[in-house]
């Protein structure tokens, strides 16, 4: 499996390119606090564009589309139970795509996350199999869920 970029995990973690390190911080500890794995798209699988972009060589937009888009979807396929997607300050067109692949091409789960005010927003609702407007309110859910 190594460096086909096909990972397997609980659920795949969409999530802005901006916020990929407080995110991954975040995501290790509640990975740590409730068994669950998590599939990171900047960080669980090999990405020489993230290595570019830390580097301070190359934009995040300079990677190639297809390559990065049929990954992230092989890797949602791939995700046992759904989608985990975190919608912040930071405005990202594919975790919003991730969400509706997730949720009409393979009717997965999908959890989100909304930080910036946006949870009533109709799209937002109805791709989400369940809001939450803060990591605690989240990790609790999932702490007392019966999987």
């Amino acid at each position: 499996m190594e460096n086909k970029g096909d990972y397997s995990g609980d659920y795949y973690l969409a999530h802005p390119t901006d916020s990929r390190k407080e995110v991954r911080e975040w995501e290790l500890n509640f990975e740590k606090k409730t068994g669950i794995i998590l599939i990171n798209p900047f960080y669980d699988v090999p990405r020489d564009d993230i290595k570019l972009m830390d580097a301070g060589v190359c934009h995040k937009y300079d990677c190639d589309p297809k390559i990065t888009i049929e990954r992230d979807v092989k890797n949602i396929k791939n995700a046992k139970k759904g989608l985990i997607a975190i919608i912040n300050e930071h405005i990202s067109y594919g975790t919003i795509q991730e969400i509706i692949y997730a949720k009409t091409l393979f009717n997965k789960e999908v959890y989100s996350i909304i930080t910036n005010g946006q949870e009533n927003h109709p799209w937002l609702r109805y791709h989400s199999d369940r809001v939450f407007t803060t990591f605690r309110d989240f990790e609790d859910y999932f702490l007392n869920k019966k999987n």
